[in-house]
Formats: structure tokens, C-alpha cells, sequence
């Protein structure tokens, strides 16, 4: 930052500052001596230049002698002299300006001086001080949310190969047993993914996911039919509200990934809403073959959950059921 960016900034400080010290100067001036107001308004003038004088010394010194006058102490003194140096020129100029020649009066001036530059060096030192905390800071907050948005850019890009995987594991599958049947089932995954690939925002309405997942169960029925039960229970309120993009959907697939579905033990899926909380509950049948997981959707789910609402997932498991609770994100909007 120049020091004219700095001056600007703190203009209103500098001003009322130094008007201060002008004021407060001639107060003593006034009860000890009786002269013209034109002499006590030059008095004020003079130290009320000497103010924005002492702003200015101490800007400058801080931005350009940083490094080469390393020591505060040094910085103090040295625009402790210039301005006693600037007092003493303006006695010369102006003979007998001060009225007062004793002299502890001239020393008195010369401390006032001191005195209202350490307060001004002070100040100054101490907004320096602020603005490169306030700097520091959102330097941080600003790599914080780098790191953040990386992490969620990593994560999203987990979701569709992770997804597109199952797929076509379940293509492959029906392939050898139907081809009728996996030929209406490619269409569908070719609809569904044109519908995801077009989604760019991490966060979507709750209102869109739904839709997203009706589809994905469209595409699902085709493969299990009746053996899959999908059932809803939706504030509409709560369809306005935001969840992080294929959230539902990734809880939908690892229910199928885990559980035995067929017509004779249909697996039920239901997604409850109520005011900002959404749930998923399935009914557990476990496989007689234990499929190897990698915990890939949940903790992906579970970290973008952190890093875009703040909150984490709720898992509740039991012999009959296995739930997921998450908290939707209010729509501002609204």
C-alpha cells in the first residue's frame, strides 16, 4: 500500500488527531498570556501542522525505513527529533510567535511535541500492527478455502467414476442374463448420466436431487423391477433447501451395493423429510457373499458434508435397519 493510499485511509484519524493536539496546545497559551486571537489562531496553526506533520514523519517512516530502522525505538526518536526540528524552524520564522520566552516554557513546548508524537507513533504503530493481523488473517482464510475447495474438487471427482463403476458392473451383469433387458438399461444410464454431466453446482435444491434420484430409480427398477421398493415422504418446504450435489443418490446406490434385492426379498428405501433434516432408511438383507467396500460413498459423502453445510452424517445401524441422517442446507433465497 503507497502512502498515499495510507494517508487517505486514515484520513479522519490524522485530522481529528492533529486538530486535538492544536487545541490542546493553546489551551495553557490562552490562560497564561493575553494577546490577539490571530496570534492564538497562528499558535493552533502551527501545532496543528505540526500534527499532520508527525502523521506523515511516522507514515513514511514505517512503509520506507522498515527494514533499515529496525527498532521501534529508533523510529520514535528520530520523528521525535524532526518534528522539534520543525517547531523550532517555525520559531525562527515566525519571532515571538509563542509569546511566552521563559525558558520551561520552551521546554514545555518541546515535551508537548514529544508527547503528542509518541501518542501519534503509538497510534500509528498500533494500526500498522491491526491491518497486517487483518491481512494475515484473510491470507489465511483465503488458503483455507483453497485447500477447502481442492478437497471438494477431489471428492467430486470421485463421485462419477465411483458411480459409473457400479454401473456397468450391473450392466455387465444383466448382459449375460437379459440383453433385452440390459439393452433398456444402457438407454436409461445414458439419460441419467447427460443429466448428472450437465450439473455443475456443488450444491443443488433438494427439489433437483429428488428428481436426479427418480430417475436414477427408474434406471434401477429396470434391473431389479418389483424386487426394489422406493418410497418418499417430502415436506414441501424442505424442497427449496440445499444438498450437496448426488448426496441422495450415492446413499440410494450403497443401499443396492449392500443388500440382497429381489422379488421375493424386496428391498424397501425410504427418504423422509422433515423441516431441515433428511433421512434415508433401508431395510437390511445382507449378502450371502460379502461385498468388499472401500467406504468410498460414505466418508466422500461424510467430508463434503464438513466442508459445504459443516455438519456430519448420522449413521444408525441395527439387525433390522441401517439409517443416514443429514442436514439440509437452508435456501437464503427463500
Amino acid at each position: 500500500m503507497t502512502i498515499k493510499n495510507i494517508i487517505q485511509k486514515r484520513l479522519t484519524i490524522i485530522l481529528s488527531s492533529s486538530l486535538f493536539m492544536g487545541l490542546l496546545t493553546l489551551i495553557p497559551v490562552i490562560i497564561n498570556t493575553h494577546t490577539t486571537i490571530i496570534r492564538y489562531f497562528y499558535v493552533f496553526l502551527i501545532f496543528f501542522l505540526l500534527g499532520l506533520i508527525s502523521w506523515i514523519t511516522n507514515i513514511v517512516f514505517s512503509v520506507f525505513f522498515i527494514q533499515s530502522l529496525k527498532s521501534q525505538l529508533w523510529k520514535w526518536l528520530a520523528s521525535s527529533i524532526f518534528l522539534n526540528l520543525c517547531m523550532y524552524s517555525s520559531h525562527l520564522i515566525f519571532n515571538n510567535l509563542f509569546i511566552i520566552k521563559t525558558p520551561s516554557f520552551w521546554y514545555f513546548r518541546m515535551l508537548a511535541v514529544i508527547c503528542f508524537n509518541t501518542a501519534i507513533f503509538t497510534i500509528n504503530m498500533l494500526i500498522n500492527s491491526f491491518e497486517t493481523k487483518l491481512h494475515l488473517e484473510l491470507e489465511n482464510n483465503q488458503l483455507k478455502i483453497n485447500r477447502l475447495q481442492t478437497e471438494l474438487s477431489y471428492l467430486k471427482n470421485q463421485i462419477n467414476p465411483h458411480f459409473l463403476f457400479n454401473a456397468l458392473a450391473s450392466l455387465k451383469s444383466l448382459i449375460r442374463v437379459n440383453p433385452q433387458i440390459a439393452e433398456s438399461y444402457l438407454m436409461k444410464l445414458s439419460e441419467f448420466l447427460r443429466a448428472s454431466i450437465s450439473q455443475t453446482n456443488d450444491l443443488i435444491s433438494l427439489q433437483d436431487e429428488l428428481q436426479l434420484c427418480n430417475e436414477y430409480i427408474d434406471l434401477q427398477k429396470i434391473r431389479f423391477q418389483e424386487g426394489l421398493i422406493y418410497e418418499t415422504d417430502i415436506d414441501p418446504n424442505s424442497l427449496h433447501n440445499k444438498i450437496p450435489f448426488f448426496a441422495l443418490q450415492s446413499l440410494i446406490e450403497n443401499a443396492l451395493k449392500h443388500n440382497i434385492v429381489s422379488l421375493i426379498n424386496p428391498l424397501t428405501i425410504r427418504v423422509e423429510v422433515k423441516g431441515n433434516q433428511l433421512t434415508i432408511i433401508n431395510n437390511i438383507q445382507a449378502l450371502l457373499t460379502q461385498v468388499t467396500s472401500s467406504n468410498t460413498g460414505l466418508s466422500n459423502l461424510n467430508e463434503r458434508m464438513k466442508i459445504q453445510t459443516g455438519q456430519r452424517i448420522f449413521i444408525d445401524k441395527n439387525q433390522h435397519h441401517f439409517k443416514v441422517q443429514l442436514t439440509l442446507l437452508a435456501d437464503n433465497a427463500q
